[in-house]
This record gives structure tokens, C-alpha cells and sequence, in this order.
């Protein structure tokens, strides 16, 4: 769907039929997860597929804090230690539209978290719990989010977009980096809400949200700061998560 807006060579945001495409493109994820899902399951797995994207009382209400906060807290943090550190501060699009057009707030807010129900509906709503009996929590997230990373590689030649402002080399590799990391923690939220696409849905359209409002921009010491965080942060929930779930087998075999 992407590749005939990357032939134009035009900026996507000037043109509502380009704009319709590459939203068109954002929905394979989803339309794939739904699709397989119907094709290969039975009833109850159509249900147990629409329960864990729609079902709100599966979310535990400490982690309403943490799909809040934890993305604004981290990109706050980066802007600190940017801003201590001398780092020339970005301004932000996104918020110099909000300011001219408030009335589109909330628009704009709604297509935030379409997109990422969209998208989750195939990643971690079909791919990851299909992965996960398998290849457990930590593999299956690396690989969701190998497949998540290179899935926005058209996304690197269509004018306009985040990606469009990266090169292929470092800042690619950076963003891959990145991608695996933002898989670890939305495992980690999915799992922790028994299930719920509903929970990263949620999750993926703060952090999107996130980018655009603080405004991250590649090559600056800001996005270096802010991907050390996520890679850290990523590391330590891994860590945590081996151990706990390690601990839980060992419990479950003596059980047996």
C-alpha cells in the first residue's frame, strides 16, 4: 500500500488521497490478525480475539498510572538531562497546531489510538499470542518486534513522515533498536493485563502521541538520551520479567 505513495515522491500530508493510503496500509496489521484469525480458529477464539481488544475490566487499575505516565515520564526525563546537558531543545509541530486549532483536539487524540488499535490488533492481538506458548515472553517479543521494525521500512522514503527524516544507516539501525525495545514493553503491558489488546492499544497511542508532542528528533542528543532510556528501561523489565517467570516454572514443576 505505501510503495505507490513513495513513487509520487510527495509529501503524504498535501494530499487526502495519499493521506486515505497510507492509513489504508496502517490497517494491514489489524486486517491481517482479524483475517487469520477467522480463518484458522473457532468460535471461541473469534471471541477470546474481540473480548481481549474490548473487554476494559481486564486492565488492573495500577497500570492505568503506567499507560499514563510512563512514556511522558521518560520523554520529561530525557528533555531534563538534554536541557542540563546543553542539548539545543526541539519544538514541537503537533502542539503549534493543537494551539491554532484546540477545536481538533480531540480528533487528533482519536486517530492517535485508531492507529494503534489497528496496528496491535495484529501484533500483539494475533502475532504475540500466538508466539508466546512457544517461544515464551522475552523471544517472542524480539521477534514481534523485528517484524514491527522493518514492517515501516516503506515509511523511510514517503515524504512526511518520522521516518522520512532518518537515514538507513545509524539512525535506521537506532530506530530498530528502539522498535524491539517498545516490543518488550508492550509485552510486558499485554501480559500484565491478562491478555489485553486493549491495554497496549492504549499503551502504543500514549507513546505515539509521545513522540510527536515532545517532538524526539533524530541525530540529537535528546534522541540519544531518550533511546539509552528505552534500551535501559527494556533491559531491566527483561531482567525482572526472566526472573519472576523463571521463578513461577520452577514453582509449577514442584507443583507437578
Amino acid at each position: 500500500m505505501w510503495i505507490p505513495v513513495v513513487l509520487t515522491r510527495q509529501d503524504y500530508q498535501g494530499s487526502p488521497l495519499l493521506l486515505i493510503i497510507i492509513f489504508l496500509g496502517i490497517f494491514g496489521p489489524g486486517i491481517a490478525g482479524i483475517l487469520l484469525t477467522y480463518l484458522q480458529g473457532d468460535r471461541e477464539q473469534w471471541r477470546d480475539f474481540w473480548l481481549r481488544m474490548l473487554d476494559i475490566k481486564r486492565i488492573r487499575p495500577l497500570w492505568y498510572a503506567v499507560i499514563l505516565f510512563f512514556w511522558p515520564a521518560m520523554q520529561l526525563l530525557a528533555l531534563f538531562l538534554n536541557q542540563l546537558m546543553g542539548g539545543i531543545p526541539s519544538e514541537s509541530e503537533l502542539i503549534k497546531e493543537m494551539i491554532k486549532q484546540p477545536i481538533s483536539i480531540p480528533v487528533v487524540v482519536l486517530l492517535y489510538f485508531l492507529q494503534a488499535g489497528l496496528e496491535e490488533l495484529g501484533w500483539r492481538g494475533y502475532m504475540l499470542e500466538r508466539l508466546l506458548p512457544s517461544w515464551g515472553a522475552l523471544k517472542s517479543s524480539l521477534i514481534v518486534g523485528i517484524f514491527h521494525a522493518f514492517w515501516h521500512l516503506p515509511m523511510f522514503w514517503v515524504v512526511g513522515t518520522n521516518q522520512s527524516k532518518m537515514g538507513l544507516d545509524t539512525d535506521f539501525l537506532i530506530f530498530v533498536i528502539q522498535t524491539i525495545a517498545f516490543s518488550i514493553y508492550s509485552t510486558w503491558c499485554y501480559i500484565g493485563n491478562d491478555h489485553s489488546t486493549l491495554a497496549v492499544t492504549l499503551f502504543h497511542g500514549v507513546g505515539n502521541l509521545c513522540l510527536d508532542i515532545f517532538m524526539v528528533a533524530p541525530g540529537t542528543m535528546k534522541y540519544n538520551i531518550f533511546t539509552l532510556f528505552m534500551v535501559a528501561g527494556a533491559i531491566i523489565v527483561s531482567l525482572v520479567w526472566l526472573t519472576r517467570t523463571g521463578e513461577q516454572k520452577a514453582q509449577l514443576a514442584e507443583g507437578r
